[in-house]
This record gives C-alpha cells, sequence and structure tokens, in this order.
C-alpha cells in the first residue's frame, strides 16, 4: 500500500538549516568497527587459532600448495575486503549545496551531480522491506527510511540515508532540491515491492535482496572454517 502526500515547504528557518557537509555519525563509525571485527576475527576465529596455534607459518608447503595455502589466502581476501568496505563507510563525506552535492570516500568513485540534472526527488518515511533481516535498515522515527535523488530517467544518482549521514542530511537535500525547484514526492507508507514499480533503480540490490545476501554470507563463512578444517585440522 503507497500513502503519499504532496511537498510542503519545510517549516525551518534558514538560520535552522543545518550544515552543509556531512559525514557518517558516531553510531555508524563504532558500527562498522564493530562489524569489521566481527566478520575479520569473530566468524574466522578457526581460521585464526588453527594458523597461530599449530606455527603454520614454519610448512614449507604454505605458499607453495595451492590446497595447503587457499585457507590464509581465503583470509587474506576477507581483510582486504572487509579494510575496503570500512574505509569506504569511515571515510564518507557528503556536500550538498544550492549547486548540487557531492559525494566522496576512499575507494568510491567521486559522484558529483547537479541540481538541473535531477528529475524527482523521492522521500520515503516508511518501506515495508518484508523481512527481519531487511527491518533491521529500519530508519529512526524521526528521519525517512529513504531519501533518493534520481534523473530524469528514472536512474538513481544517489541515496540519502539517516543511518549513514543522518536526518540532518536528508533535510538539506530536500530543502535544497525544494529550493531548486526539483520535483519531491513524500511517501508516508511503502513496500519494497511497490517502491521497486514505482522506481526500479530507487533502491540498492543490497536493499532488495538481504536475505539471500545474508543466506550467502553464512554459508560461505561456514565453507571457509570446514576448509580450515580440513586442510589444515586444529
Amino acid at each position: 500500500m503507497v500513502i503519499s502526500t504532496p511537498d510542503a515547504a519545510s517549516p525551518a528557518q534558514d538560520g535552522d538549516l543545518p550544515t552543509r557537509t556531512f559525514g557518517p555519525p558516531a553510531s555508524v563509525v563504532i558500527g562498522t568497527l564493530v562489524v569489521g571485527v566481527v566478520f575479520l576475527v569473530v566468524l574466522e576465529f578457526l581460521v585464526i587459532i588453527s594458523f597461530v596455534g599449530q606455527r603454520l607459518w614454519r610448512e614449507p608447503a604454505l605458499m607453495h600448495d595451492l590446497v595447503f595455502t587457499l585457507p590464509l589466502l581465503i583470509w587474506v581476501l576477507i581483510a582486504i575486503a572487509v579494510t575496503v568496505v570500512c574505509l569506504r563507510v569511515l571515510t564518507s563525506w557528503l556536500h550538498i549545496d544550492e549547486d548540487g552535492f557531492v559525494l566522496r570516500s576512499l575507494f568510491r568513485r567521486t559522484r558529483t551531480a547537479r541540481w538541473q540534472d535531477v528529475g524527482l526527488v523521492i522521500a520515503a518515511r516508511d518501506i515495508d522491506r518484508g523481512s527481519p533481516a531487511a527491518e533491521a535498515l529500519d530508519a529512526p522515527e524521526t528521519a525517512y527510511d529513504g531519501v533518493y535523488v534520481m534523473d530524469s530517467a528514472g536512474r538513481r544518482i544517489l541515496a540519502v540515508s539517516s543511518r549513514f549521514f543522518g536526518p540532518r542530511a536528508q533535510e538539506m537535500t530536500l530543502h535544497r532540491a525544494r529550493e531548486a525547484g526539483v520535483r519531491i514526492e513524500h511517501i508516508d507508507a511503502i513496500s519494497h515491492v511497490e517502491l521497486r514499480e514505482q522506481a526500479p533503480q530507487a533502491m540498492s540490490f543490497v536493499d532488495r535482496h538481504p536475505n539471500p545476501l545474508l543466506v550467502a554470507l553464512i554459508l560461505f563463512y561456514i565453507g571457509h572454517n570446514l576448509l580450515t578444517f580440513i586442510v589444515w585440522g586444529l
């Protein structure tokens, strides 16, 4: 079910407007570091204790036998991937002004757009994702679940999340879009299926398929630990 409300001028006065540059809040920084430790250490605990406990760096087969080296190689690849993702989140910043916006971070292509390139801004207050894993992404009650900046062809230019940039970034996005004469569509409640039908490219692949990705991650870590046990033992 979709419940939409027309756009209205923000009650905030110019003096009450938030700052123009936004980065991840403290909760995101802490959460990112915790998630990084979980994926890199906790879920890889068997690999780490097997490698250190048996002092496998002394084994002649290490780095010479592919099967024997594979558990370590996978752990290194995981370490690189986790580090890249964490740095990408922690170093991200979004600058919004009357001309447009710029999104930058390490390991991310800089995204720049002017307001005249924007065709529509979708501000969804509540998105029903239909699964417990996805509902963990719900925004605070004071924020929009998602603010999606779309071009005239319906392609997503930017998603302003209250989780990564805070509700003030969403407020500034809507204020600047309204100021530039961009059409804003406010949605009070919508399901992820209806949003995908209305704006197919608004939500990312992760937003659309949280459960399969979660299952794939679980299976991957189980497989890596089983491989480690079979090749290295305990």
